[in-house]
């Protein structure tokens, strides 16, 4: 793939690629987390936060994108990087 033959993938394609399959992560990760760990009992040192399990099932989730998220970007970034070395050495 030449340069040219990466920017034709629009630039919203590109964000799709790497924010659809963190987003499949975030919901499994989220599912298995809560199903083990109770909202309730992550608030160290008995603070009494008024936050809903459902605000806080929310937030987790949120989390565990951003997690996947920044991954996903990384591994575009370091095959894209990768990609544009070797095509340097002429490989």
């Amino acid at each position: 793939m030449e340069g040219s033959e990466l920017d034709r993938f629009p630039r919203t394609q590109r964000a799709i690629a790497v924010m659809w399959p963190s987003f499949l992560v975030a919901i499994a990760a989220s599912g298995v987390f809560f199903s083990a760990f109770n909202p309730r009992d992550l608030f160290p040192f008995d603070l009494d936060i008024h936050v809903s399990p459902l605000a806080a099932y929310s937030i987790g989730f949120l989390l565990f994108w951003l997690l996947a998220l920044v991954s996903s970007y990384g591994t575009l970034y370091f095959i894209l990087s990768n990609y544009r070395f070797l095509k340097k050495q002429g490989n």
